[in-house]
């Protein structure tokens, strides 16, 4: 079974994942947003007390809140990360969100080395991980499914009782009822008892979601 770590990082308060897998003390590192040398020394002080070797970064979009940390694992590590490669080309560049927001980061964030979209299937360990992209909060918001696991990293996509920001004007990707609609189709179908790892805030269920979200 795999275990799941969090970190909240940086001004917005996001949400960093690591997904372990125990017996071989790999990790995959699921929107890295640290801003700071202190936030990426509490990350990196658990992996080694815990003896894990990042094997993969995942980004759900790209939002400069999601890849602030990713410089400090490309340098220590030498991973890169992956994630969708149209989405961070079509917004603003992470210096121009940062005026935009008014945050600072003290490490230069990294390059995506690999696209991936929707229909793609990682591995971690033994257990499949599916792509779903999401639209509206940004131009491309990915959602990693663990069928197996019934995990959902679900970005800005869906949040405990909300759902992401669309307000933030099509320049950063906002389009509202694609957003709405993206979650209907795409992760209300889900089990009810998948559990949802968000961007930000705290953790919830599918089934919760269907009962409670006011926005469905």
């Amino acid at each position: 079974m795999l275990k799941v770590k969090s970190f909240n990082n940086n001004p917005f308060q996001e949400n960093t994942y690591l997904l372990i897998e125990p017996d071989s003390k790999q990790c995959l590192i699921i929107d890295p947003g640290m801003s700071n040398q202190a936030e990426w020394m509490e990350v990196q002080q658990y992996m080694k007390e815990n003896e894990l070797t990042p094997n993969m970064v995942l980004l759900t979009h790209g939002h400069v809140d999601h890849l602030m940390g990713t410089g400090y694992i490309a340098d220590t590590y030498g991973v890169k990360p992956f994630g969708p490669i149209e989405d961070i080309e079509k917004l603003p560049s992470a210096q121009m969100q940062g005026r935009l927001f008014g945050v600072t980061w003290e490490h230069e964030p990294a390059l995506v080395s690999k696209n991936i979209k929707e229909g793609d299937s990682l591995q971690i360990g033994e257990c499949k991980i599916d792509v779903l992209d999401i639209p509206g909060h940004s131009f491309h918001g990915l959602c990693y499914y663990l069928p197996q696991e019934k995990m959902l990293f679900s970005g800005d996509v869906l949040f405990f009782c909300s759902i992401g920001r669309s307000d933030f004007g099509p320049m950063m990707g906002g389009d509202g009822e694609t957003l709405v609609e993206g979650i209907r189709c795409k992760l209300l179908s889900l089990p009810p008892d998948t559990t949802v790892y968000p961007g930000h805030g705290p953790e919830t269920t599918i089934g919760q979601e269907i009962q409670c979200n006011p926005f469905f």
